[in-house]
């Protein structure tokens, strides 16, 4: 068997971390396959040319005069069945960072990457991880995750392995830019929708197109191209 038809890249970013206003943050990923990942970033390159789209795709930077261009993207991963969406979602007032994180909000917003990644890591696959480069207080955050999650598989998966996993600046990145723009939105929506009426009309349309009423519940594990884990707390932080 090809090794490459087995091997994915897993593209990451988060919302609302640090923003005080926020009850919920999120952090998603972007799954793809390795030997696909030219031929999707073409497509998406033609979507940005047709819409005359010359900026770096962000959440933050939503505007009225691209609304076709953010609904042609959306379009697009939900039409691709090489693209899958996983995030988790945080209920940031059940966060006891004193009891579980050392009282260090990004000790605990790493273990929830850890949460979010290894289950969508399976027997037989090799992995390449791209995290959005963002500063961190600790240097070995990103190595200490690697580590975690090869622990993981080492106990749980069978000839599973993460080949490579790294931080990169997303405006190098196409791939980093669509998981930004739908992890924002998911943030968005799970911080109860403010009055951008554009940002919006965007959640709904993405909701309208997955049939849902909301983003804040957990869908089965099963769900694979758009699954959410919805973390409330209690047990899960012993986990």
């Amino acid at each position: 068997m090809n090794d490459m038809k087995r091997a994915y890249n897993i593209y990451c970013d988060e919302s609302r971390i640090e923003n005080r206003d926020a009850a919920r943050m999120v952090i998603g990923a972007l799954i793809i396959p390795r030997q696909k990942k030219n031929e999707l970033a073409s497509h998406i390159q033609q979507i940005f040319e047709r819409h005359s789209f010359q900026r770096e795709l962000k959440w933050v930077k939503t505007s009225d005069r691209f609304t076709g261009f953010y609904k042609a993207i959306l379009d697009y991963f939900l039409s691709s069945i090489d693209m899958q969406y996983r995030c988790i979602i945080v209920d940031k007032s059940k966060l006891d960072y004193l009891t579980y994180h050392k009282d260090d909000t990004e000790l605990a917003f790493f273990k929830f990457y850890y949460f979010m990644l290894r289950q969508k890591l399976f027997d037989f696959n090799r992995y390449y991880i791209i995290l959005d480069k963002k500063p961190t207080r600790d240097k070995n955050r990103a190595r200490a995750l690697h580590s975690y999650l090869e622990s993981y598989i080492l106990l749980h998966r069978e000839r599973c392995a993460i080949a490579h996993l790294q931080a990169y600046h997303s405006h190098e990145n196409i791939f980093l830019q669509i998981v930004d723009y739908v992890t924002g939105l998911i943030a968005y929506s799970a911080n109860g929708m403010g009055r951008d009426s554009v940002k919006a009309e965007i959640v709904r349309y993405l909701k309208d197109k997955l049939g849902r009423r909301s983003f804040l519940y957990s869908t089965p594990l099963s769900e694979e191209k758009f699954n959410i884990f919805f973390w409330k707390g209690k047990d899960a932080q012993k986990r």
